[in-house]
Order: structure tokens, then C-alpha cells, then sequence
């Protein structure tokens, strides 16, 4: 079920609106770099995966004019279909000559029947399912009733548990934190995007609704760590310390609950990002929740490539920072070309106060995966960072033989950053 949407054979589809379609581009892409990069083994033959739509709705909406498109379940689908096609002619061009198999298994979990019915038959149309090329198994009911059943599924399957969920449910208390805890749990190697309508739970934030939020937030798992009482005080805080004070209290909510669902999850990972209706200032977090750096890269790299989400943070080490330098807000960070010169500026104020913090060197490597979750920054900038900074003599680089690098490209997990260890002096004029 997608909140108010409702498909009934013979009436006219849900409408879709532009942020839920851009929405499903981004998840589109997702899938279809994560199939491919799978298959960049010469040796391999193919790997078994399964997705998992926790929330599935009926598969179809109109346009505003009249055209039919996908929802999730069939952008999963189609997105397979893909993938499928782009990995032959990848492993033609790499001179691959084994075959390589995608055995996909689909999930789809619904609660309305009449809802459940429409999404069997627009799935059962499908060539690909009719042909056996992907598997779909479609639940009537609760995705938390399901659950358990599709895990042990997963995991008779496959021995690693490679699976991507979907939970696009509506509204912010309708998934229980500790549901996604489960499937990193048994499933180490899973990813989920879950919706968090975090727009929906600031706008509720007041002294009449504290009881009702604290009964919510318990259904989502963070009651033992947040309090309507707490977040009520970030708001009074925020209101009476700037001039600013909407925006100030409304980021201290995003950083402290990005931050807390990421930890309550069990996810190592997370990127929140921001996506705002046109015909509506309720924004909502898409949020990529994972185990893996290399995940979390691979999504930075699809929201750069498409810039209609943002996220109301710094541009450097501070994605999650509601107040930037000099007590002001920091800018909306919306994947454009401005936004990519703001990136670089700030990395390169902001490395070197991060290795001040280290009081000693630090590999590359480890730079990338500890600020992870605090920069919208790709590993690509911040090699661009590290490679400029070192021209300039503000930080020494270096690789472990001992030699510099002549290209930003070519910084490696293993060189080593440090403060230089004299002030360099300016040439006498």
C-alpha cells in the first residue's frame, strides 16, 4: 500500500507526482550498477540475488498526461532486464567468454487485497515472468508478517544472503527500526532504501502532540532513544538561539534521527538524502542503509549523476552539520556543478582539521570510510581534495614506497596523509 493510493481494476490508475518518479530513477540506477558491477568477475558465471518491495503498491501509475509508468515493483523488474542486457555487452567488451546467469528472485509484499490482486495481474503480464527469466513471489499482508519467511528464503538461496530491500512505505512510524536491524542481522551482505517522511515528524513537533509522538516513535524502534520531550527542547533551543531559528531546529532533528536510525538499524552506512514535492514543503528522506563502503559509494555516485534530491547540510565533513562556520545555516547541497566546486572548497578546509583531530598520519583509506556518513563527498573528490592539498604543501601525500603521486586519480587506500611538519614560508618578494 503507498498511503492514499488505491488500484482497483477498472478505475483510473494513482496519480504520480515528479518526486516519486525521480525516486524511482535513482533506485532504476541503483539496481542496475549493482547487478553490473557484480559481474565484473572474469571468472564468475552468474550470481543469484534477490530484491524485496516491502511496500509494493500496484505496480502502476498515470501521468498528469495520461501516460502509464512504473512503480517500484516494476522498476525493480525492468531495472533486472537491464542489467541484464548492459552485463553481456560489458563482458563482450572485456573479452569475457563465459556466460553469466542474473538468477533474480523478486519479493512483493501488499496488504490490500483488491490492491494485491491488481499488482498479480500486472505482473503475471510481464514476458519476463511469464518466461521464467526472473522469479516474483507476491505476499498479501504486513511486510513485517512476511518477513521471517522471506529472510529464511533468502538465505536457503543463497549462502552470502545477496538482497536489496525496499521500503517505500508512507509515513515515518510505519516501519519499525528493529525490522531492518533483523534483515542486517541475518543477512550481512543486504542493503535497504527506506522512505522516512522526516518532514512529516518535524511538522508535528509541539507540546499538544507529545504523547501521540512518543507512542509513534516507540512503533519505530527509536522510543528508547528519542523522546518527543527531547525533540520538543531542539526545537525550543533552535528557535531562541538564531534569527533562523525554523531551519536550525529542523536540521538538528535530521542530524540527530540520520544518525540514530543508522545505529538502530545495525547499518555501518548511511546517506540521507533529500527529496522535496513541488506541491508541498513536506520533504522526505530517501535514506541507503548498508554494511558496505562500497555501497555507500556507489549511491553518492547516482545522486551526483542526478540531482534532484539534496540534503540541507555541509558540503565537506559535515553532511549531517545543521550550522555551518560562523554560526551560519549551510547551504542546500543539491548535486550540481555549484555544488561540486562548494564540496572541494570545504574538503580542503576540512581534511586538514581532521587529521589535526589523528595527531599522527592516516591512510587514505581510512579517511574514506571514516567520513562516510559525515560528506556528500565521493571517494573521487576526495582524492581531488587530498591530491590539491599536498600541491599546495598544506598536507605531505605519500605511498608506501615513500614517492608522490603525480594525479589525483591514482591516490590509494594505502598512501599516507599527515601535517606537514614545519609551516611551509611564504618566497620573500
Amino acid at each position: 500500500m503507498k498511503g492514499g493510493y488505491r488500484w482497483v481494476k477498472g478505475a483510473p490508475l494513482p496519480l504520480i507526482e515528479d518526486h516519486s518518479r525521480a525516486k524511482h530513477d535513482v533506485l532504476h540506477a541503483y539496481v542496475v550498477n549493482y547487478l553490473r558491477i557484480l559481474a565484473q568477475s572474469p571468472r564468475s558465471e552468474g550470481v543469484r540475488v534477490t530484491f524485496v518491495d516491502g511496500f509494493a503498491g500496484g505496480g502502476q501509475y498515470r501521468t498528469p498526461a495520461g501516460g502509464v509508468v512504473s512503480g517500484s515493483p516494476l522498476v525493480l523488474l525492468d531495472a533486472i532486464n537491464e542489467a541484464r542486457a548492459l552485463v553481456v555487452a560489458d563482458r563482450l567488451q572485456r573479452g569475457f567468454k563465459s556466460p553469466y546467469v542474473i538468477d533474480a528472485h523478486v519479493h512483493l509484499v501488499e496488504t490490500l487485497p483488491e490492491t494485491h490482486a491488481f499488482l498479480t495481474e500486472a505482473v503475471r503480464a510481464r514476458a519476463d515472468v511469464r518466461d521464467g527469466l526472473t522469479t516474483v513471489t507476491i505476499h498479501q499482508g504486513t511486510f513485517q508478517a512476511h518477513l521471517a519467511a522471506i529472510i529464511a528464503d533468502i538465505r536457503k538461496r543463497q549462502r552470502n544472503g545477496r538482497s536489496v530491500f525496499v521500503l517505500d512505505q508512507y509515513g515515518w512510524s510505519k516501519v519499525d527500526v528493529g525490522l531492518i536491524q533483523q534483515i542486517f542481522a541475518q543477512l550481512p551482505t543486504s542493503e535497504v532504501f527506506l522512505t522516512w517522511m522526516i518532514d512529516n515528524l518535524a511538522n508535528f513537533v509541539s507540546e499538544a502532540n507529545v504523547e501521540s509522538i512518543n507512542k509513534a516513535l516507540g512503533k519505530t524502534g527509536l522510543g528508547s532513544h528519542l523522546t518527543a520531550e527531547r525533540l520538543l527542547q531542539i526545537k525550543r533551543d533552535g528557535t531562541e538561539s538564531t534569527d533562523q531559528g525554523e531551519l536550525t531546529w529542523r536540521r538538528a532533528i535530521q542530524s540527530m534521527m540520520s544518525h540514530e536510525i543508522r545505529l538502530s538499524s545495525g547499518a555501518n552506512f548511511c546517506t540521507p538524502f533529500y527529496i522535496v514535492p513541488q506541491t508541498s514543503r513536506r520533504g522526505y528522506w530517501l535514506l541507503h542503509l548498508s554494511r558496505h563502503l562500497r555501497a555507500n559509494e556507489e549511491m553518492k555516485r547516482i545522486h551526483w549523476q542526478n540531482n534532484n534530491f539534496h540534503h540541507p547540510g555541509g558540503a565537506g565533513l559535515d553532511m549531517l552539520g545543521y550550522v555551518g562556520s560562523g554560526g551560519q545555516l549551510t547551504f542546500d547541497h543539491r548535486f550540481d556543478d555549484h555544488a561540486r566546486d562548494r564540496t572541494l572548497e570545504a574538503l580542503r578546509d576540512d581534511i586538514p582539521r581532521r587529521l589535526a583531530a589523528q595527531s599522527g598520519p592516516m591512510r587514505f583509506g581510512d579517511l574514506v570510510a571514516s567520513t562516510a556518513n559525515d560528506t556528500p563527498a565521493q571517494r573521487t573528490q576526495l582524492q581531488q581534495a587530498v591530491f590539491t592539498l599536498a600541491q599546495h604543501r598544506e598536507l605531505t601525500l605519500r605511498t608506501l614506497l615513500g614517492s608522490e603521486r603525480r594525479s589525483a586519480q591514482g591516490v590509494a587506500d594505502d598512501d599516507v596523509i599527515e601535517r606537514p611538519h614545519q609551516l611551509w614560508l611564504l618566497p620573500a618578494k
